[in-house]
This record gives structure tokens, sequence and C-alpha cells, in this order.
């Protein structure tokens, strides 16, 4: 390819193209093909670049906890979980049918890393997700409690995502204003887009953490109607592979 059209295609902010075009020179496999034949396969190329680009930008913005968890290395097993279940999940059909997914189980048993399996797919199909603890959502809130205008464009970003994953879900008790922020959002996204909850308290202990009353049942009638809940095992996986790690390092040592 000429030198200047190359620069132009790179000051175009086409220099992925350049790259295809320039693979596709070198790779002699590809002189017999035909005009038709060539230019198919650097659109195919040119695809995939851009695909896998977009991809990458969706994970990261996701600010995931675990943004290189794997569904191929997930270990169902420890957490008594049927891989075909969570494999269904992946293909994101819950997306579509906004049904929001709530991840429940002890300190340790693998919650956060199962969801962000989750998010990471979700990244894959190229639907924007978010990751974001519930500490931190609700600092937010406290730091901004007297700025409305601000309430309302944080509410309405993360009301748009198209999975918004809460971890750490009423690990804390809310009070009354945090428990409207939280209606708002939750009402935002009910049969829209999902959300996937992540926590130690069972749905059976939601609505006193959620302050009681008509607003906790607001929030719950908004949740739990259109769900799917996972309940994770009691093991402690945290303990488990820690062990693991510690007596690897102990053995490597001696060696």
């Amino acid at each position: 390819m000429n030198t200047e059209i190359k620069k132009q295609l790179s000051v175009l902010e086409l220099s992925d193209l350049v790259t295809a075009i320039e693979n596709q020179e070198k790779n002699i496999t590809l002189a017999d093909l035909t005009y038709d034949e060539r230019l198919e396969h650097l659109l195919t190329d040119l695809i995939t670049e851009r695909q896998n680009r977009l991809i990458a930008r969706l994970t990261k913005n996701a600010d995931l906890k675990y943004p290189n968890a794997r569904l191929e290395t997930l270990d169902c097993g420890a957490r008594n979980i049927r891989k075909e279940k969570i494999t269904s999940l992946a293909s994101m059909g819950f997306v579509g049918a906004a049904t929001n997914l709530i991840i429940t189980g002890p300190t340790g048993a693998g919650k956060t890393y199962l969801a962000c399996v989750l998010g990471v797919e979700a990244c894959k199909q190229t639907l924007r997700t978010c990751y974001i603890r519930m500490p931190d959502m609700l600092g937010h809130f406290q730091t901004h409690k007297d700025n409305l205008r601000e309430q309302i464009r944080y509410r309405k970003k993360l009301g748009n995502y198209k999975v918004l994953i809460i971890d750490e879900w009423l690990n804390y008790k809310v009070n009354e204003k945090e428990s409207k922020f939280i209606y708002e959002l939750i009402e935002q996204r009910c049969g829209n887009n999902p959300t996937i909850f992540v926590g130690q308290y069972e749905v059976s202990d939601w609505h006193e953490r959620l302050g009681g009353g008509t607003q906790a049942d607001s929030i719950m009638d908004r949740i739990i109607h259109n769900s799917y809940a996972i309940e994770s095992t009691d093991n402690n996986l945290r303990k488990l592979y820690d062990s693991k790690k510690a007596k690897k390092l102990m053995e490597s040592l001696e060696a």
C-alpha cells in the first residue's frame, strides 16, 4: 500500500485497517484468492479487531473486581452449583428478559467472582456493564446528598447500564434517604435492564435491612418478582484457595 495513503488512514483513525491490509500483504496463502475473497477476508479481520477492542474497553469500563474471571475456570463443584446453569446464564438470555439475578451465600463463598464471570460474559456480548460495591454507591450518594442534580445524574448513569452488578448488597442497613435513592434506581431499571445483587443476606432479611415499611415493600416488589436466585455453597473458597497457595509456596521454598 502507498505510504501516503497509510498516513492518511492513520490520521482518520483507521490504523487498524492499515494493519489488516499489511497483514494480508504478508500472508502469501491469500495471493491466489479473488478480489472479492480478499476483500471479505480483510473486512472480517477488521471487524474482529474492532470487536476485540470494544470488548476490552467495555471490560475496563465495567470496573469489575475480577476482570480476568473466566467461565472456563469457574469451580462450580466447589460452589455446589451446576455448570449448565451458569453456562445458560452466561448466554445473557436474562438480559433480554430484564430478569434480576440474586447471588447469596456466606463470606468467602465465591459470590463476587461468579458475578464477575457473568460481567465478563456480558462485556463479550458488547453489553454495557458496571460493577459497584453498595458501600461505594451509597458513599457517592452521601457525598452529594444535598445536590439533587448530581444525585439524579448518578442514578440515571447506573440505571442505564445493560447489566448492573451491586456487590455487598445490604451488608449494612440503609437509612430512609438511602432507601429512597435505591428505590428510584430500581424503579428505573425494573422491566428494562437486569441487576445482579450479590450479598450475604437471604432475601427474607432484605425487607428489614431496607428499613421496612412501604418503601421497602416497593423495592422488594420490583426486584424479586422477576428474579432468579443462585445460592452459593457454605464452603469458604477464599480460605480453601489461599491455603492451597500457601501450601504450594511452602513446598517450593522447601524444594
